[in-house]
């Protein structure tokens, strides 16, 4: 599957509290949970692929021409192309995978989507928090938090955990989880320098099925 981290979703999906939307605008009452560029939790990959940024990008590596591209892009895109591609028919097959998107690196972030059956299932964003070593470039939990708390209201469920960072320093690590009947939106920090993060979007079936299998400590994918 794609790991380059050189490109950008674009319009694809900036999921922050004004990206990700629900039709009736209250989570609590919505069934399909949109995101922006279009796409949808549960659609078709081939609907995935055939929208937004993956279109114009599978498009142009089809003709060879990358002059509606971004810039910024053009270097690597020829070999961005196959990977692209390869990930669009592992996604279609009904095998279960991730597409790795280049996510924002203004602002630290890394998008991964998951597809099971052939349908988007999951998108889950990563940040990291501001730091000197990076010019305070990222988003830090309470800047994300105050953005869904607002848009979509009263959490379902809130949970802290104390953890202790290498130098045995110790932090309370924030878990914030929004359920609806068919979608969840959960945010797990990660605290501390070095801090992150995670802000995922689920299907319902899939946010059962993570349950189920237990879930996993968040890895900064940007160390």
């Amino acid at each position: 599957m794609p790991t380059n981290r050189l490109f950008r979703m674009g319009p694809v999906i900036v999921l922050l509290w004004g990206a990700v939307v629900f039709t009736s605008g209250v989570l609590a009452q919505e069934q399909l949970m949109k995101v922006k560029g279009g796409h949808q939790l549960g659609e078709t990959a081939e609907q995935f692929f055939a929208e937004g940024y993956e279109k114009e990008v599978l498009s142009a590596c089809a003709a060879g021409d990358f002059k509606g591209v971004n810039r910024s892009n053009k270097r690597e895109l020829k070999k961005y192309c196959g990977e692209l591609a390869g990930a669009r028919q592992q996604a279609i097959s009904g095998k279960r995978g991730e597409y790795k998107g280049g996510g924002d690196l203004s602002e630290m972030r890394m998008d991964t989507f998951t597809f099971d059956g052939g349908h988007l299932v999951k998108v889950e964003l990563f940040f990291s928090a501001p730091s000197a070593e990076v010019n305070y470039r990222g988003q830090s939990f309470e800047e994300i938090f105050a953005g869904v708390q607002q848009a979509y209201g009263p959490l379902t469920s809130a949970s802290t955990e104390p953890v202790r960072d290498a130098y045995g320093v110790q932090y309370l690590a924030h878990r914030e989880l929004w359920v609806a009947p068919h979608a969840v939106i959960l945010i797990t920090e990660q605290p501390g320098p070095g801090g992150s993060t995670a802000l995922v979007s689920f299907t319902r079936a899939e946010y059962d099925r993570t349950m189920a299998a237990g879930v996993p400590k968040a890895v900064n994918p940007l160390q």
